[in-house]
């Protein structure tokens, strides 16, 4: 392999697919096609380049994004390998910020999952050219037709096939290039040209037919020609024009094939070279602009050329307990010299350097130099992490941060006394090398609260905090932070008097409480007229009704919305103290609470539900078993609806497996705390006895 790629020959593709869509097979294909490595491993065994993981291998998923890279017909490519299972697709979204094309691989039996809908509204978000490969056709029920018919329907977009399978399920035995009109199948492992068979030729022509029809329909001048006389364009002006279509995502051009026999692998290969931005291309398409960091109001901008000053974007970042932190990038422009230092754009921080590497999967290779458009890696960056820009010292930039969807499960994690803070250090760690992770401590509940994508994602997390940190936990439902408050006024007494035989305690209060508008907080008043209760010893009646504030008469939960005033009451010149008046305003407060009419609040969640249109009606009903109120409906741009909502949290604890049921994983969620209401009598009840029993 050449050590520096030339930048036009330069492209960064993204894998993406459904969960099991075959996104690591078909990498270990090309790689393999390009010379990269000597023979194709298998994911059962956990053998493949981009199988890196102990959690990946176990479960035979990827988990987060590998960088492989080859070189085919003299295009350097660079091929990231992404997540497909719905608990770990956020990930995906800093890969596409970063390459220049990406190819969705379809199911042959299906056509498209849920998960291709979501990757393919990513792609649009950050205007990056696709190209499709239906894949498995060597399947028992796979049927190219139907998949095709499925993707064109489903995403609302024209597929173009550039090659139709020889046959298919037990039948498959190769593919047909449409624009060359070759066909090629695996013999005894090795890929060759064969004679088009004569049950093919009637398909292909028909395919060829519209494959030409649809590419002189976006030029006037082939129009004209070809109506006119039946005149072709030549091949090199149908690549010229579907280049154009891949590029501006006018049409979806569509291979076919399968990984695992490595048919129609080549011709997706000769597809990603020909059809693919460089990142010069791409910087047309989506010109890098930044803001200076100093500045933000102020534009800055780079173009990706050597000569420019070095910028680039962490899309992933890993966390070893041994070799330390690695922050994965995407070079945009310059090139950044092996411990060269550098500028934190987003954190506005000098950064000393390390060492570069270009990867291969879990192979680390070393490196002088990364240059414009490349994929690599630098050691030991301790302040930087994913989405950071990085810059040259006297030429700061930062560039747009992906933003990714907020987790949909929050659960307790469980530990003994002994081991907590070796799993929060842990977990602080994975938190570090997974955006779409949140650890935080709930002050109420005072517990420690992991937030992701999924139950899968979490129990992922645990077993890579076990395996990487030594440190075992296990996750419980998280208790709701629920209030309690007053519903009417009342007038009590806190008196305090004890003689043994020393110095006596007495104390002598009189409070009024009243209930304050929802969010009112807490407010005390001293209303003492007459010197009745010494004026140094009001502050600490004030300490005791805050003291008894923390646990209130219900659940022992945290009193709210209360205002408090101490009116009147009596001291000894000998007995009285600070203690014994603390002691009184707290026996006083907690009498009135059971006076004021005590009552549960339960946190309400404001939701926002994105749904396809034939699910609506389901998701609003469930929403409304749930005590729920929706808000309104409104329509999604390119499709799907909107539900604005509130529910208590109690009731959508568990809403993102319920949403995946009702939806088929086709919904999305947000969901934070808007408010807190008084919880029904009989909802109380089931609450505290819940409680009571955990």
């Amino acid at each position: 392999m050449p050590n520096v790629p030339e930048i036009s020959h330069l492209r960064n593709v993204a894998l993406i697919a459904h969960g099991g869509g075959g996104k690591t097979t078909l990498a270990e294909s090309l790689l393999f096609n390009g010379g990269a490595i000597a023979r194709r491993g298998d994911v059962d065994k956990g053998t493949t380049v981009t199988s890196t993981e102990p959690e990946e291998i176990e479960r035979r998923v990827t988990i987060t994004p590998h960088v492989g890279h080859c070189v085919w017909r003299d295009r350097w490519f660079n091929v990231v390998d992404t997540p497909g299972y719905s608990d770990f697709l956020e990930s995906t979204r800093s890969v596409l910020e970063v390459v220049g094309g990406a190819v969705m691989l379809f199911s042959g039996e299906s056509g498209i999952k849920s998960e291709n809908e979501r990757l393919w509204a990513m792609a649009e978000e950050a205007l990056v050219p696709v190209i499709g490969f239906i894949n498995k056709l060597d399947r028992p029920r796979a049927d190219f037709i139907r998949a095709l018919g499925v993707i064109e329907s489903r995403l609302g977009v024209t597929a173009l096939p550039l090659t139709i399978p020889i046959g298919v399920g037990e039948n498959f035995g190769g593919i047909v290039d449409l624009i060359p009109m070759t066909a090629w199948s695996a013999r005894d492992g090795v890929f060759c040209q064969i004679e088009l068979p004569a049950s093919a030729r009637k398909d292909a022509e028909y395919y060829r037919t519209q494959l030409i029809e649809k590419i002189v329909e976006g030029d006037d001048e082939l129009l004209e020609r070809y109506l006119a006389d039946g005149e072709e364009p030549a091949q090199e002006v149908l690549h010229r024009v579907l280049r154009e279509a891949v590029i501006t995502r006018r049409l979806l051009v569509v291979y076919c094939g399968s990984g695992a026999a490595n048919i129609g692998v080549r011709s997706l290969a000769n597809g990603i070279a020909e059809y693919f931005p460089s990142p010069l291309d791409k910087a047309l398409i989506k010109p890098l602009n930044g803001v200076d960091p100093e500045n933000p109001e102020r534009v800055v901008s780079r173009a990706p050329v050597v000569t420019d000053p070095f910028s680039a974007v962490v899309f992933k970042t890993v966390m070893d307990p041994f070799a330390g932190k690695l922050s994965v990038i995407r070079v945009f422009s310059g090139v950044l010299e092996n411990e060269q230092p550098f500028f934190n754009g987003t954190s506005n921080q000098k950064e000393k350097g390390g060492r570069l590497f270009r990867l291969q999967g879990r192979e680390m290779i070393p490196v002088n130099r990364l240059g414009v458009g490349e994929l690599g890696a630098i050691a030991k960056l301790d302040g930087v992490h994913t989405g950071d820009t990085l810059c040259a010292l006297d030429h700061p930039i930062r560039y747009h941060r992906v933003r990714f969807q907020e987790p949909t499960h929050s659960f307790a994690v469980e530990t003994d006394a002994k081991t907590e803070e070796k799993v929060a250090a842990g977990l602080e760690k994975l938190v570090e090398e997974d955006p779409t992770l949140r650890l935080r401590r709930d002050p109420a509940t005072h517990e420690l609260i992991l937030a992701g994508m999924g139950q899968t994602h979490l129990r992922v997390v645990l077993d890579r905090l076990k395996r990487k940190y030594g440190a075992v936990a296990t996750l419980k439902m998280a208790r709701p932070p629920f209030r309690e408050t007053i519903t009417k006024k009342a007038r009590v007494q806190g008196r305090l008097k004890k003689q043994t035989g020393g110095r006596g305690q007495f104390a002598d209060c009189w409070l009024e409480i009243e209930p304050m508008p929802r969010d009112g907080g807490y407010e005390f008043e001293n209303r003492i007229v007459g010197g009745v209760i010494p004026r140094q010893f009001v502050p600490s009646v004030e300490k005791g009704v805050i003291e008894a504030m923390e646990q209130g008469i219900i659940g022992g939960y945290p009193v709210v919305d209360v205002k408090v005033a101490v009116v009147d009451g009596s001291h000894h010149s000998v007995d009285s103290s600070d203690h014994a008046f603390k002691t009184a305003g707290s026996m006083a407060f907690r009498k009135g609470l059971a006076e004021a009419g005590s009552v549960l609040l339960e946190p309400i969640m404001s939701m926002e539900v994105t749904v396809p249109d034939d699910v609506l009606g389901d998701v609003i009903g469930d929403l409304n078993s749930r005590r729920g109120r929706v808000l309104g409906v409104t329509p999604k741009g390119g499709g799907g609806q909107i539900v604005a909502a509130e529910a208590p949290m109690v009731e959508v604890l568990d809403y993102g497996n319920v949403l995946n049921g009702l939806s088929s994983g086709r919904g999305l969620y947000t969901m934070r705390m808007s408010a807190y209401h008084i919880a029904p009598n009989h909802i109380a009840r089931v609450i505290l006895e819940q409680e009571k029993k955990e």
